[in-house]
C-alpha cells in the first residue's frame, strides 16, 4: 500500500478515485504545526524556530495536531512509501517538511509530488515528476515567518505604549494600511478645481469634437479659468479641417489569471471579497465532494501563462467552437519574481461550461472558463480616426480634436467585451463616429456648449485596486494577498463604504505610530526589497540566517532609537510607578486602563473621554476599607467585597457598577442579600428580589425596586382567603395567591399597592411567560440563586 497525504479533506475522495485501491489518501487538514501563542517562538541569535503542535479547534482533541500526525501514523507501518502531496507553493512545501518531521519519516520513507490540478492526467505526471522537499522553498517560508513574528512581538508592545491602546503591527499589513492612509490624507487635502472646455456637435450629434486647450494653459496655469474665453470657443461654428489621420490598430486580449488578477476581476465584476473569492476558488480546485476530479488548477500562482499542453487544448477547443483563434500560442511576460513551475488559473475541462456547488463558485468558475479561452483568440481590430478642426471666433483661433474608433474585427471581445479585472468605466475620449473628412475641407459645426469642469480627487482604495497596488509594488505573494486585507479589517484599522476602504482613527494611529517612530519596515521600498530576499532564499541564492538577523539587527536599532526619543513618550504613564498604561475595551464591560509595568503594580483606572482618571473608590460602610469590585465566579453579574485583612468580611452587590447600600432584614435586623430571579426553567428573567441571610432563623423575602429591598404587600385571596402576595413582573406590578400550589389560580392587577380586578385587554400585572405563579419570588414556585 501506498500513502498520499494531502492538506484538504475534500481531496480524499477525488484523488482516492484516481489512484485507486493500491493508495491511500488521508489529509493534515492544513498545518499541524505553528509557533506558539503566548512567546516569540525564535531563538536568538541563531533565529531557530520553535514549533508546537497545534491544539484542537473550539476545544475537540481530534482535531489538533497530534490527533491529525497520529491518525496518519496508525497507517505508516504498512506502507511501501508515503507521498507528501501538499500544494504547490511554499507554505505547502513547509507544510510537507513538518509532516516529514512530525512522522519521523526518513529520507527513503517518503517522495514529495505536486500537481498543479486534481484531473488524472495532472496527477499521473506528477508521480512520473517525484523529488525531495525543497528546502530552499521551506527557508523561504520559514523566513517570512520570523520576520512577520519578530514585527509583531517586537514592535507592536512599544507601539501600543505609545498609543495607550492594544495595537498590532504586521510586517507586510501595515504597508498595505499606509496605502489607504495615504490615499485618504490626499483626499482630504484635494481642493477641487473649476475650469471649462467646450464641445462642438457635427451632423445632427452624430459626432462632436472636444476643444484642445493646450494654447491657453501653462505649467502654473494648467486648466482654463476663463468662462468668457470658453464660451468664444464654444461659439465658433465654420471649421478648417486641418488634419484627418486614420490609422489601423489591434488590441489583445488580457492576459490568464493569476491570484491577483483572480481577486480583482471578481471584486469588480462579481463583487466578491478576497476572502470569499480565495474560499470559491479553493472549493473549485479540490472538486464537489466524491467528485473524480477538481474543476480549475492551482489558484494560488503568480504566473500568468499556460503549459504547452495546456496552450493546445484550449486553442483546441476554441477552434472547435468557431472561435476566431489567435495565428500562433500567446504568451506573457512574467514578473521577475513569479515562481518556477505554476501556471495560470484555468479549468481543468473546458468542455464543461457550469461548475460549482454555490452561486459564488459557479460564477467564478464562468469567469476563469471565459478568461482562459479569450487569451488564447485573435485581437480585436479598429480604424481609428483623429481629425483636427480649426475655428475662429471674436479673432481668436480655436482648435478641436475629434476621435473616433470603429470596430473591424471582434477577435477576442467575440466571447468578452471586457476585460473582467478593470475598474475603469469602460469611457474614452471617444467622440463618434468620426468620418476622415479631407484635409483643408470645410465643416459646419451644428452647435456649441461649454463644458463645465472639476478635478476630481485621488479616487479611494477599492480591493481590486488595493490587490493591484500591492502586486505592482511587490508587496506579499499570491497566498498573502487575502491574509493582508481580512487582517487589515478585522483588526477594525480600515472599514469598508461603499467597496471601497477607509481608514479608522485607530488604523491612522497606528501609521503614525510607526512612521514617527522610524520603523523601516512600513517603507514601500523597505517590504519590496524584503519580498525579494525571500525570494532568493527560496532560489537558493541567500541565506535564511542572513536575511533574518539583518532585518532582526535593523529593527533593534530602530527600537533602540525609540527608546532614546524623547518625542516618543508614552500616551499616558502609570501615576504609580511611571510605566505606560494601556486602554482596554472590552464588549459590552466598562472601558479600563491598566498598568503595563511590574506585576507588583496593579494600578488600575477608569476611562473617562478616552483618558485615564483615577477610579471611583466606594468605602466599606463598616470599615471604610474601599471596596474592590469582583466578577462573580458563580451566577451573572459582578459583587463588592471589602479586603480588609482585620475580619471585615463585608459583601456588597452590585448595581450598574456601584456597591448596593446594607440593607438589614425588618424582621431580625440581619444583612438582606439581592439575588437574581429565574424563571421555572432555570433562565434568568431580568428581575431581582432580596432574601435575608438569617437561613431557617427568618426566611424574609422582599421585592426589589432600583436596586433597593422593598416589603412584600399582603391581602386576602377573593377566592380562597389566603395571602395574595404583590410582586413585580414583566410588565410592572401585580398580585398572585400564595395557594396557587393547591390550585388557586388567582391574579389581580395592582393599583395604587392594592389588588383590583385585571381589565379586560389589560397587560396590567400580566407575568412572564413561563415565568412561574408568582413573577420570580422565592415563596411563588421560582428558583432563587444565592451567591456565596
Amino acid at each position: 500500500m501506498k500513502i498520499m497525504v494531502v492538506e484538504s479533506p475534500n481531496k480524499v475522495k477525488s484523488l482516492s478515485a484516481i489512484l485507486g485501491d493500491d493508495w491511500k489518501v488521508m489529509a493534515s487538514s492544513g498545518h499541524i504545526r505553528d509557533l506558539p501563542k503566548k512567546e516569540l517562538g525564535i531563538s536568538l541569535p541563531g533565529f531557530e524556530l520553535h514549533y508546537e503542535l497545534m491544539p484542537g479547534l473550539d476545544g475537540k482533541p481530534h482535531t489538533s495536531g497530534k490527533a491529525r500526525v497520529d491518525r496518519i501514523r496508525l497507517h505508516l507501518s504498512d506502507a511501501e512509501m508515503v507521498y507528501l502531496a501538499t500544494d504547490p507553493d511554499r507554505e505547502g512545501e513547509a507544510i510537507a517538511w513538518h509532516l516529514k518531521d512530525a512522522l519521523g519519516l526518513r529520507e527513503s520513507d517518503y517522495q514529495r509530488v505536486t500537481f498543479g490540478s486534481i484531473e488524472p492526467a495532472a496527477v499521473s505526471d506528477a508521480l512520473r515528476k517525484v523529488r525531495k522537499i525543497d528546502m530552499d522553498s521551506v527557508y523561504a517560508q520559514e523566513g517570512r515567518r520570523a520576520l512577520d513574528r519578530l514585527v509583531g512581538y517586537l514592535v507592536s508592545p512599544v507601539l501600543s505604549d505609545m498609543a495607550g491602546m492594544n495595537l498590532s503591527a504586521g510586517r507586510v499589513q501595515s504597508v498595505a494600511l499606509r496605502l489607504i492612509v495615504d490615499r485618504e490624507r490626499a483626499i482630504r487635502a484635494f481642493r477641487v478645481t473649476n475650469h471649462f472646455g467646450a464641445v462642438v456637435v457635427f451632423d445632427g450629434g452624430a459626432w462632436s469634437a472636444k476643444w484642445d486647450t493646450s494654447p491657453f494653459v501653462s505649467e502654473d496655469e494648467p486648466y482654463v479659468m476663463d468662462e468668457p474665453l470658453a464660451a468664444r470657443a464654444a461659439g465658433c461654428k465654420a471649421f478648417r479641417v486641418e488634419t484627418a489621420d486614420v490609422k489601423h490598430s489591434k488590441e489583445n486580449p488580457p492576459s490568464p489569471f493569476d491570484t491577483a488578477l483572480l481577486l480583482q476581476a471578481a471584486s469588480v465584476k462579481l463583487k466578491m471579497g478576497a476572502a470569499e473569492t480565495m474560499k470559491a476558488a479553493q472549493a473549485l480546485f479540490e472538486g464537489p465532494p466524491g467528485a473524480e476530479h477538481g474543476v480549475i488548477t492551482y489558484h494560488r500562482t503568480d504566473s500568468v501563462n499556460f503549459s504547452e499542453e495546456s496552450l493546445a487544448e484550449i486553442r483546441a477547443y476554441a477552434q472547435a467552437a468557431g472561435l476566431p483563434v489567435a495565428d500562433k500560442p500567446r504568451k506573457w511576460k512574467e514578473s521577475e519574481d513569479a515562481q518556477a513551475g505554476h501556471q495560470a488559473i484555468r479549468p481543468t475541462d473546458l468542455a464543461v461550461e457550469e461548475a460549482g456547488e454555490t452561486e459564488a463558485q459557479r460564477s467564478l468558475y464562468r469567469l476563469i472558463r471565459e478568461r482562459a479561452i479569450a487569451s488564447q483568440l485573435a485581437e480585436a481590430q479598429y480604424c481609428n480616426t483623429v481629425v483636427r478642426l480649426v475655428g475662429v471666433s471674436e479673432g481668436t483661433e480655436f482648435t478641436f480634436v475629434a476621435k473616433g474608433r470603429v470596430m473591424t474585427a471582434a477577435g477576442w471581445r467575440t466571447l468578452t467585451r471586457i476585460d473582467a479585472a478593470d475598474e475603469g468605466d469602460g469611457k474614452d475620449d471617444e467622440t463618434g463616429a468620426v468620418p476622415a473628412l479631407p484635409v483643408g475641407s470645410g465643416k459646419q459645426a451644428d452647435s456649441g456648449e461649454i463644458s463645465k469642469l472639476k478635478t476630481a480627487a485621488p479616487a479611494r482604495y477599492t480591493e481590486a485596486s488595493l490587490v493591484k497596488k500591492l502586486k505592482a509594488d511587490g508587496i506579499g505573494r499570491p497566498a498573502t494577498y487575502s491574509a493582508i486585507i481580512n487582517t487589515i479589517q478585522q483588526r477594525n484599522y480600515v472599514a469598508l463604504e461603499k467597496r471601497a476602504y477607509v481608514p479608522t482613527p485607530i488604523g491612522e494611529m497606528l501609521v503614525d505610530g510607526l512612521v514617527k517612530a522610524g520603523f523601516g519596515f512600513v517603507e514601500l521600498g523597505f517590504t519590496r526589497d524584503m519580498e525579494a530576499r525571500l525570494d532568493l532564499i527560496a532560489k537558493g541564492q541567500a541565506q535564511y540566517r542572513d536575511v533574518v538577523s539583518a532585518a532582526h539587527a535593523q529593527l533593534q536599532q530602530e527600537l533602540i532609537g525609540v527608546t532614546l526619543n524623547t518625542d516618543l513618550k508614552p500616551a499616558h504613564s502609570c501615576p504609580n510607578c511611571n510605566a505606560p498604561l494601556r486602554r482596554l475595551q472590552r464588549p459590552g464591560k466598562a472601558t479600563i486602563w491598566f498598568c503595563t509595568g511590574e506585576a507588583t503594580c496593579k494600578t488600575f483606572m477608569d476611562d473617562e473621554n478616552g483618558k485615564p482618571v483615577a477610579r471611583k473608590s466606594y468605602p466599606c460602610p463598616k470599615c471604610s476599607t474601599p471596596l474592590r469590585r469582583f466578577k462573580r465566579k458563580k451566577g451573572p453579574g459582578y459583587g463588592w467585597v471589602c479586603p480588609s485583612t482585620s475580619g471585615c468580611e463585608t459583601f456588597l452587590d452590585d448595581h450598574n457598577g456601584k456597591p448596593l447600600a446594607l440593607h438589614a432584614c425588618p424582621k431580625c435586623s440581619r444583612p438582606l442579600r439581592r439575588y437574581p430571579k429565574k424563571n421555572a426553567d432555570g433562565k434568568l428573567t431580568g428581575l431581582h428580589g432580596w432574601f435575608c441571610t438569617g437561613g431557617d432563623e427568618c426566611k424574609t423575602h422582599m421585592e426589589d425596586v432600583n436596586g433597593k429591598p422593598v416589603e412584600i404587600r399582603t391581602a386576602p385571596c377573593p377566592k380562597c382567603d389566603r395571602l395574595m402576595h404583590r410582586r413585580m413582573g414583566q410588565y410592572g406590578w401585580y398580585w398572585g395567591c400564595s395557594g396557587y400550589r393547591d390550585g388557586c389560580k388567582t391574579m389581580m392587577a395592582d393599583e395604587g399597592g392594592k389588588p383590583v380586578p385585571k381589565r379586560s385587554g389589560s397587560g396590567s400585572g400580566k407575568p412572564r411567560t413561563g415565568q412561574g405563579r408568582g413573577g420570580g419570588g422565592a415563596k411563588s414556585g421560582s428558583t432563587r440563586s444565592k451567591p456565596k
